[in-house]
């Protein structure tokens, strides 16, 4: 027993060792083989700009203007900051801080792919986590985004963070690590504020599980997951007293963009539009933000006025068009592809072996895509077990579905779900486990039959 204890923890520090190697590897010959043509533009710009003037002002803003910028709540402030942290190092030790963040990016890229291991572990064989961690390893969209001053590659490292200590934390009724889950929830909302509803989603459904499984009475499964909420609360609380003190009531905030990606939600034609002119004056989602002038109660009876005139139409955009939309493969606000901003070459370019990887990542996306999708099936069909294993998938359903749901009601762009591939790997690699799970039950039943 002590002997296999021991081979199995090998196998595992030998797995992540790999794993972790192979994903740096590939992020790093990616810097070294691509070229961006203007790296810093568009949001990127903005987040440098952030950086630059919490660097040298102290301030959180996107101002560009004025040597006492203007505080605003646009964008959270947690990637800025982490670009802030680079720039300190490169005025106090001479690094480069472009580099240094994408070198940075690479590694975050690594651990990525070794928490969707550990992730696995929890309830998939060693083989079948492995599989999906080799899947980030290997994805290109999460290898190309993470070359570019964009969220998206802390984000999913930050939320996945977050999804494993809940995990651990609900398995072992840790609060510790409840406080901690909800500590690192908090972080993900302050890179991105998508995430806010998901660990109360979580804290929900485990107080439900624990009275139904563990028959531990609302108090106590209250108390236990209470801890998680404090955590996501504490920051979440902290940056809004911040916004309410130092914002002032004009400047632009987080409802300004929500509401501007509302507005693009409603439009099955916009990124066709922007596509062909980004500056499109006559976009018709730019004549309806200028109409509605930031106003939610005229936007909700425009939508709702339009319903009328066409449900089919919207029950169909809304509920096929722009889930499907939200993970397709070609990111749309950007040079398309699995590239933002345009590049004048790539590793897949340069690589016959990352060229190869390139295709099968994109033959095997939408097959991914729809195991993961199919999985419900199973994880409807073992909400009874009480098995700790069993509840894993659920949760990563619930962080899936709920954050597509956000995107699905606002703007569904390719590019959001990228941070979500690693739970979408998890989910397609269980469905495909369960899968071939039940055709060897069925084998095993036939052979006992013919006995």
């Amino acid at each position: 027993m002590i002997l296999n204890v021991r081979r199995d923890r090998l196998r595992l520090w030998l797995t992540v060792v790999l794993i972790a190697g192979l994903s740096v590897w590939i992020r790093v010959s990616y810097f070294h083989n691509t070229l961006i043509d203007s790296p810093i533009r568009g949001d990127a710009a903005s987040y440098v700009q952030y950086a630059l003037n919490l660097v040298n002002y102290g301030t959180f803003s996107k101002d560009r203007t004025s040597v006492s910028p203007r505080p605003d709540a646009y964008w959270p402030p947690g990637y800025p900051a982490y670009i802030s942290v680079a720039m300190q190092l490169e005025k106090h030790f001479g690094l480069n801080f472009y580099a240094t963040t994408l070198y940075s990016q690479a590694v975050i890229g690594a651990l990525i792919a070794v928490i969707t291991l550990l992730i696995g572990r929890l309830f998939l064989n060693h083989y079948a986590a492995t599989l999906a961690a080799i899947l980030v390893a290997f994805s290109p969209h999460l290898i190309s985004l993470g070359n570019y001053l964009l969220t998206e590659t802390l984000f999913s490292f930050v939320l996945l963070l977050s999804i494993y200590a809940y995990l651990v934390a609900y398995r072992l009724q840790l609060g510790w690590l409840f406080l901690l889950s909800g500590l690192l929830f908090g972080l993900a909302y302050l890179v991105n504020p998508v995430v806010f509803l998901a660990p109360v989603l979580f804290a929900a459904v485990s107080v439900y599980l624990y009275k139904r499984h563990q028959q531990k009475d609302l108090l106590t499964a209250v108390r236990l997951v209470g801890p998680c909420l404090l955590g996501l609360f504490l920051l979440v609380g902290a940056w809004t007293a911040r916004n309410v003190m130092n914002v002032a009531e004009n400047a632009p905030d987080g409802s300004t963009r929500l509401f501007t990606n509302l507005v693009i939600g409603m439009h099955h034609d916009y990124h066709a539009i922007w596509r062909a002119n980004p500056r499109d004056p006559n976009n018709p989602a730019t004549i309806d933000e200028q109409v509605l002038k930031g106003s939610y109660p005229k936007l909700a009876d425009l939508l709702l006025q339009r319903v009328g005139q066409s449900p089919l139409h919207y029950a169909k955009w809304y509920l096929i068009e722009k889930p499907i939309m939200l993970w397709d493969w070609n990111i749309l606000t950007g040079q398309g592809d699995i590239y933002v901003y345009p590049v004048e070459y790539s590793l897949y370019d340069a690589s016959r072996p990352a060229l190869l990887s390139y295709a099968i990542m994109r033959a095997a996306h939408y097959w991914l895509f729809g195991f993961a999708v199919f999985g419900l099936f199973f994880v409807c069909r073992q909400a009874q077990k009480t098995d700790p294993a069993a509840t894993v998938p659920l949760f990563l359903y619930i962080a899936l579905v709920y954050i597509s749901s956000v995107y699905v009601v606002a703007q569904a762009e390719p590019r959001y779900s990228v941070p979500l591939r690693p739970e979408m790997y998890l989910c397609a690699v269980y469905c495909l486990s369960e899968i071939v799970r039940y055709f060897r039950a069925r084998k095993l039943r036939y052979a006992e039959r013919l006995a």
